[in-house]
């Protein structure tokens, strides 16, 4: 009897093992290899080589405007700034050529004005991780202008409008959208014309009769006197 047992005892635990065995092989233990991915250290970043060019990955472009609306002729300034998001130093053309504000209409099909458009030259900046460049500031004067600078362009006209800041050897790399209004000039007041004053009498005395003019009057006959009254001849008989 007893051997019997241990016979079934054995028979049990061998088929506990295979059992055991079979839900291994079915789901291998991820124990060693999570370890093992834990244990590699990530790969080392080599910041003492020559700095790359920017990606947009790399660079954080903010446009902010001076105001949320001007007057036609009235300028609006802009405040762009750069800054390195990244984990290596980079590289990127920070002249008024490249780094660009550019404004177009409410819809963005209308181009109206880029800061490149009168600019030119290169000015390479690096910047290392964390760094910002020095914010700068680009003013527009509410015209409108091409690339190359023509002249003769239409003028602006109220309504609204919308800008960002791009650079043009990072492709990708822009700001979000600011929006601002352009208004009609204010129109100048008529100047009031000054009333009509009412003609005042003059109030300067006659001149005194001069002793010249009294002399003169002596001489002149007197009318009263000489002038023969009616039905009368002065005493003398016809």
């Amino acid at each position: 009897m007893a051997a019997a047992l241990v016979a079934a005892g054995t028979f049990g635990g061998y088929g506990i093992g295979r059992a055991v065995e079979a839900v291994r092989e079915a789901w291998p233990d991820p124990g060693p290899q999570l370890l093992a991915d834990k244990a590699v250290p990530p790969e080392p970043l080599d910041v003492s080589g020559p700095a790359g060019t920017c990606t947009a990955q790399e660079v954080d472009l903010t446009l902010t405007a001076g105001a949320t609306s001007v007057r036609e002729g009235e300028p609006l300034v802009f405040t762009v700034g750069v800054e390195n998001v990244g984990r290596v130093p980079c590289l990127f053309d920070g002249g008024a050529a490249s780094l660009a504000v550019t404004i177009t209409d409410a819809s963005g099909e209308d181009r109206v004005w880029s800061s490149a458009d009168c600019a030119s030259g290169t000015q390479e900046l690096m910047l290392g991780p964390g760094d910002a460049a020095p914010p700068r500031e680009v003013r527009w004067s509410s015209v409108r202008t091409v690339p190359g600078c023509e002249g003769g362009q239409p003028p602006v006209t109220p309504g609204t409008y919308q800008a960002k800041v791009t650079m043009a050897d990072v492709p990708g790399a822009e700001s979000d959208v600011v929006t601002f209004t352009v208004a009609a000039p204010a129109s100048a007041s008529p100047t009031p014309s000054p009333e009509p004053s009412a003609a005042e009498p003059s109030a300067e005395p006659s001149a005194a009769p001069t002793a010249e003019d009294a002399e003169k009057d002596r001489g002149k006959p007197d009318d009263a006197e000489d002038r023969p009254r009616g039905g009368e001849n002065n005493g003398k008989k016809p």
